[in-house]
């Protein structure tokens, strides 16, 4: 069990968008602070909202296992803040933003234990779909990794596009992002960004520990080619090869 008044610092982060100084997770190891994470997001599901799905992340970049050798800690999705491609945003839902075009793994089966292997969690992937995640800055800079774990990796939301085919060398896809008519970036992961369906047997494993697993639908998005801190109004849009695009319009 979770300290309540802790617990509810954490929710009321999430809905309104700033941590006050008391929400801190400075007592938790990294494994405790996920399952603060998901006494939060059961909060919120009582609620009445919907778990959508995941994020994986430290999946790709130079802090890949800057929480530990090989440990790659999830967030959650939540089926409110999940978008359509070519949705509108009102910027001023989400304070600090910053957006980061990343794959999306399509679950067509449910996905649980804690011995599934790439192989084994492909085979569970009905598609992939382009998309982008919506960041929040809540927390202060000064965060340490539980608080950070805790608040859900600062996810706000995802925007997804239109499914495809999965096929194997994801992170040899390059990503196109665009601000209207202004191409900003252009990546290509390739060995920098661990390998989707290896974060996908990994979500798997770390889920089982809390006696949790993927369900058919959910959407799970593997890392972040890029971001955007702060980005403007107009329309976003990111193009990823022989997958397809995705865009979202801040107003």
């Amino acid at each position: 069990m979770y300290d309540e008044a802790v617990v509810r610092s954490f929710l009321r982060a999430r809905v309104d968008g700033v941590a006050d100084a008391g929400t801190n997770a400075a007592g938790c190891d990294v494994h405790a602070a996920l399952g603060l994470q998901l006494a939060v997001l059961d909060r919120l599901v009582a609620a009445g909202d919907r778990l959508a799905g995941w994020k994986v992340g430290l999946t790709s970049g130079p802090r890949r296992d800057a929480m530990g050798t090989g440990f790659r800690p999830f967030g959650y999705v939540l089926e409110s803040r999940t978008f359509s491609s070519g949705d509108v945003v009102e910027r001023d839902r989400i304070r600090s933003c910053y957006l980061e075009p990343e794959l999306c793994l399509v679950l067509g089966a449910p996905l649980r234990g804690d011995d599934i292997d790439p192989v084994a969690a492909r085979s569970a992937v009905r598609a992939v779909a382009p998309a982008f995640e919506l960041n929040e800055i809540r927390l202060s800079a000064g965060a340490d990794s539980p608080t950070t774990i805790a608040d859900g990796l600062g996810n706000w939301g995802i925007v997804v596009g239109s499914e495809a085919p999965a096929v194997s060398a994801l992170t040899d896809t390059t990503v196109d992002l665009w601000h209207d008519d202004a191409l900003v970036a252009t990546r290509t992961p390739g060995t920098s960004m661990d390998d989707p369906f290896l974060s996908l047997s990994r979500l798997c494993a770390l889920l089982h520990r809390y006696g949790r697993g993927l369900e058919a639908g959910q959407r799970v998005i593997t890392g972040s080619f890029c971001n955007q801190s702060e980005p403007g109004p107009g329309t976003w849009r990111a193009v990823f090869s022989g997958i397809g695009d995705v865009t979202v319009r801040f107003a």
